[in-house]
């Protein structure tokens, strides 16, 4: 069985995930009011604030990422123009000056070559991005993330405020949820 990019971002993900259920737990619930009750809830929240910050740097890398992701789409996009071209290419300089194209005639050759070169191209770039760099894993990657950021924050504000985790601030996972 081989694994793919697409394999080992989703399973990423579901790791990310898993730490943010974990984060709404009962159990860390606990955490935070024991470092509450011991008096060092600031410099624990300066630790989940630092983490915030290098949340906030793989999340602008997998958006880099995302925007790589998205050539093949904007690929796609000139298919017009190269449509154009190919219709160019596939007349012979004879049919060309037929039509009265006469200055154009010359290019009929050139933008043959010319746009089997660029379809080659974008098919070439479109199968690699794909296979290495999949749009909708990367996208489920980056708002996980962004989940555990917003429940790390949650959790800061909570380590030095006193608001109970499990009541307001929505951390708490339903009853019966496994702690």
């Amino acid at each position: 069985m081989s694994t793919t990019t697409a394999d080992i971002v989703d399973g990423i993900t579901r790791l990310v995930v898993a730490v943010d259920k974990l984060l709404k737990t009962d159990t860390v619930n606990a955490i935070v009011a024991l470092v509450r009750q011991f008096g060092i809830g600031a410099p624990v929240k300066v630790g989940i604030d630092a983490l915030g910050k290098a949340l906030d740097l793989i999340i602008s890398w997998i958006a880099r990422l995302e925007q790589v992701a998205a050539i093949p789409a904007l690929l796609e996009s000139l298919d017009p123009a190269l449509d154009g071209l190919k219709a160019i290419g596939d007349k012979s300089e004879d049919e060309m000056r037929e039509m009265g194209l006469e200055p154009l005639a010359p290019l009929a050759g050139a933008a043959h070559a010319a746009s089997v070169v660029l379809e080659k191209l974008r098919a070439g770039v479109t199968l690699i991005l794909q296979g290495y760099l999949p749009q909708q894993s990367l996208e489920s990657l980056r708002e996980s993330v962004v989940q555990v950021k917003e429940t790390l924050k949650k959790l800061g504000e909570a380590l030095v405020s006193g608001a109970s985790l499990s009541s307001g601030a929505g951390l708490a996972l339903p009853s019966g949820a496994p702690a």
